[in-house]
């Protein structure tokens, strides 16, 4: 009872917290792979635009922050830097061809939705890679593929 006491009295003297609450602590970014889709970046291109809608349609389930699955999640850029330096070709075939990894996860043939197109495929990468830590690669791939 007496410690109880005398912590009570050290921390009516103590200055109170301050609450500190999730947004405070989230960049534009978000915390390094943690992910909610209403605080990532919008993009301006139109090639991320769709993107973002292909990954929150069909990518997100798995890329979205769903620690099960082993993929990485978007805006985890430490996972994302050396799969970044393989290059947006080698990146958008994994995800059209299907891929299995070093460790054993696998990445689906066009995310598991046969119905996405490979322009759509191709936006939703650069989308995430863009989201990733590799924005620079990511409007210079498609500056590139510009029609």
């Amino acid at each position: 009872m007496r410690r109880a006491v005398i912590c009570a009295a050290l921390l009516a003297g103590a200055p109170a917290a301050a609450e500190v609450t999730l947004s405070d602590v989230l960049s534009t970014r978000g915390l390094d792979g943690f992910v909610t889709a209403d605080r990532l970046p919008e993009p301006d291109a139109p090639t991320l635009v769709q993107g973002k809608g292909v990954w929150e349609g069909t990518c997100m389930a798995c890329h979205g922050g769903n620690k099960a699955t082993g993929a990485p999640k978007i805006t985890a850029t430490k996972k994302w830097q050396p799969r970044i330096a393989q290059g947006l070709p080698t990146l958008i075939d994994h995800a059209t061809q299907g891929f299995v990894g070093k460790t054993y996860t696998e990445m689906p043939a066009r995310g598991g939705n046969r119905d996405l197109s490979d322009a759509e495929i191709a936006a939703a990468v650069t989308f995430m890679v863009w989201a990733s830590g590799g924005e620079a690669e990511a409007l210079a791939f498609i500056e590139h593929n510009k029609e």
